[in-house]
Parts: C-alpha cells; structure tokens; sequence
C-alpha cells in the first residue's frame, strides 16, 4: 500500500504510460522498488533512484511517514526489478534522510529524501547512477522530461515510464501531465542531456490537473551533498 500523503498520483485521462521491458538496461536498472516497513509494523511501497555508489533519492514521504510513527523501521532496496525477477538482488538500507521541512512541518515543498546502502553494497558502482543537478527554468520548459518507476495499479514489481514537457514550474515544484501512480513517489524526474539522464526532480504528488515533482534546486542539493557525506 501507499503511505498516507497530502495529495494522491494520478492517471490524467488516458494513460499514456509505457512498461520498461527490460529492467537491465541503464539508467533503468538504477531505478529501485522500495519495499518499506513502517515504525507502527505497517508495509508500503515507494521508488527511488541511484544518484551516487550507494545513495538513492526518493520522497521524504516515502521513509518519514508521521501518521504512522516516522521513520521506517527498514526498506529493502531492489534494484531493477521486473515483476518476480530481480536480476541484481536487494539489500536493506543502512541509513534514512528527509529534508528538514518535511519532517519538522509536513511541508509539501520539502517532500525528498535519500537513503545510503550498506558499505558492502554500492550498487552505483555495479549498476552506475543519475546524474543530476539545478537547471534553469527555460532549459526545463524546453526539454522533454521522463518520469519512471513502480506504480501499484500495475502488476506488481513492474516499472512504468511516461515522456512530456512540463505543464509548470517554479523554484521548488514541476507540474506536468505524465501519468503515474501511487508506488512511484520516489520517482526520477530527468531530461538527457548528450544523451544521458539527468535528474532534476523527485516525484512526489499529483491529482487530475497535474502530478508533480520536489524541484532539484540549491537546497535539495545542499542536503544531498551533506547526506552523501555523512
């Protein structure tokens, strides 16, 4: 199940969505199904994507829950999954972060977080990761941006992706029409640039006018960083 958030994701009309057939290729395979367990022993699910050797982004909803006591108790990260194939494994994070605004204020604007995995399983290194960074409003109106990861009203443990341009932005949100669904709150948000992926949002809410994503501006990157490093 999908943990209790402000707002809902959504199917805009018809769902243009299309399923990743193979799982292994790049950058999919850095995307992750995230199985969590919650402080209150409930169990919900979540995407995130690799962003470095052994750091995941996803939403700060996604392992900070307060309706159901905060912190996860454990997420088991599965790289690349593809329904019952999981052609790299998991392991169980060793860490939790999520950006002080949500967890002091339940701040939608402040909706990421980041996991680090253990030491002895830097997935990044094996599989590679995200690139990502702040980018400026007239390259985001531009680009075609893709938003992919594990929407529950799919067969179980299958990845979804859906390509558009945005409908709005500003310092802190993406809004578009791409269509998702709960499960992928988590989600990388990206545009490819020399034909590589970027990420530059965290998808996190929607309803029937537009889902949309934590913007990776200077702040998201701030906390990153400090994560990465601790």
């Amino acid at each position: 199940m999908t943990p209790p958030t402000p707002a809902c994701r959504a199917v805009i009309g018809h769902d243009d969505r299309l399923e990743v057939t193979d799982t292994r290729d790049y950058p999919y395979r850095c995307i992750c199904f995230l199985y969590v367990t919650g402080a209150d022993s409930g169990h919900w699910t979540g995407t995130g994507w690799l962003c470095g050797p052994r750091t995941l982004l996803t939403a700060g909803h996604v392992v900070f829950v307060h309706e159901r006591g905060g912190w996860a108790r454990q997420v088991e990260v599965i790289p690349g999954r593809q329904g019952d194939l999981w052609p790299f494994g998991s392991c169980l994070a060793a860490a939790l972060w999520a950006a002080e605004g949500w967890i002091m204020r339940r701040d939608t604007r402040h909706d990421y977080g980041a996991i680090t995995l253990p030491a002895d399983r830097p997935y990044g290194d094996e599989l590679g990761w995200f690139g990502y960074g702040v980018r400026p409003d007239a390259a985001l109106r531009q680009a075609q941006l893709t938003v992919c990861g594990y929407p529950e009203d799919k067969p179980a443990g299958t990845q979804w992706r859906h390509a558009n341009t945005l409908a709005a932005l500003d310092e802190q949100a993406l809004t578009y029409t791409m269509d998702t669904a709960g499960g992928q709150s988590g989600a990388p948000v990206w545009l490819e640039e020399r034909g590589m992926p970027y990420g530059v949002g965290i998808h996190a809410y929607g309803a029937g006018t537009g889902n949309s994503a934590t913007r990776i501006n200077r702040a998201v990157l701030a906390d990153l960083e400090r994560w990465q490093a601790s």
